[in-house]
């Protein structure tokens, strides 16, 4: 295999110069970066990307930690992410886990090994304290609020406070007995923790029999409307995690002939606007945007991307 000293070698260039005729540096006589791109051409020698990268201590690739891809929170998330990379010459690779606490690791540890530069976590399993640990190999960061005391950057939208002032609203409008659809019940998913404590402020105690788990798709929806139309007693209203999970909730009882039920989604999607029916915008694509700005530097800023409470 052609490798650059047989370049330097056929060309009459020390090694040093053909590197900066590959890695397309100045100071380079053209008769010179003339000769070596021809033999170059003649050999049909391609540079290792890989081993150049990380000569100079970077893989120009981001790992993007998310449970899964079919729900929109995440994918509007990868819209930001992409749309900033692609600008910035950058590559993200997607990295699912399913929530697998062992799969998780396994990103971390190739982290270690310098397969990324940096991780960003839309979601998590693992301990604040672990990705704390793995920080010293690579840029770490979250899209949720770590907290002031955590030395991990941050990009996040208010939505423990935009939660508050949904379900503030719904009870002003008479809607005493709310439904809650959640993607998992699980404390150390940041959505279900601040769901559940914006829920308590408000309501109090959730009841576990107005809680309908395990929705991340439209039809998962569907399943929740069918919950909650067989609920006795019944919920005057649902807040969702999502708009396409709002809309099969609504076209559960649109397809029993039933009056649709009250509903709030999120992400302000198409299906929301369609069906009309309100939602938070979170506007994830500034939050991942953001996400991948700090996954190039070094610094643990937190940056708070703020919610919108849309009113249909």
């Amino acid at each position: 295999m052609t490798n650059i000293h047989d370049i330097a070698r056929l060309s009459g260039y020390s090694v040093s110069t053909v590197s900066r005729v590959i890695n397309h540096q100045k100071y380079v006589a053209d008769e010179k970066r003339a000769k070596v791109e021809a033999i170059m051409r003649q050999l049909d020698y391609v540079p290792n990307r890989v081993a150049r990268d990380l000569s100079n201590g970077q893989t120009k690739t981001i790992g993007v930690v998310m449970p899964y891809a079919n729900h929109p929170y995440f994918a509007r998330i990868i819209d930001g992410l992409v749309s900033a990379a692609f600008a910035a010459g950058y590559k993200i690779t997607l990295l699912p886990t399913n929530y697998d606490l062992t799969i998780e690791r396994r990103y971390l540890d190739q982290l270690r090994s310098k397969a990324y530069d940096a991780l960003i976590f839309t979601s998590r399993s693992s301990s604040l304290e672990t990705l704390e640990k793995y920080r010293k190999y690579g840029q770490i960061v979250l899209c949720e609020d770590p907290g002031d005391d955590r030395p991990l950057a941050a990009a996040y939208t208010d939505r423990e406070a935009s939660y508050v002032n949904v379900l503030q609203w719904a009870q002003q409008h008479g809607f005493e007995k709310m439904g809650v659809v959640l993607s998992r019940n699980n404390v150390i998913s940041a959505s279900t923790r601040v769901t559940r404590s914006a829920y308590q402020q408000v309501y109090g105690k959730l009841d576990s029999q107005h809680l309908f788990v395990g929705a991340v798709t439209y039809e998962d929806g569907y399943r929740a409307g069918e919950y909650f139309a067989h609920l006795q007693p019944g919920v005057d209203a649902v807040f969702t995690n999502g708009d396409d999970i709002g809309a099969g909730v609504q076209q559960y009882y649109l397809d029993h002939r039933l009056a649709p039920i009250p509903t709030i989604g999120q992400e302000n999607l198409l299906s929301s606007r369609l069906l009309k029916f309100s939602t938070i915008d979170h506007h994830l694509e500034a939050l991942g945007t953001a996400a991948f700005k700090l996954a190039t530097g070094q610094t643990t800023t937190h940056e708070l991307i703020k919610s919108e409470f849309i009113r249909r």
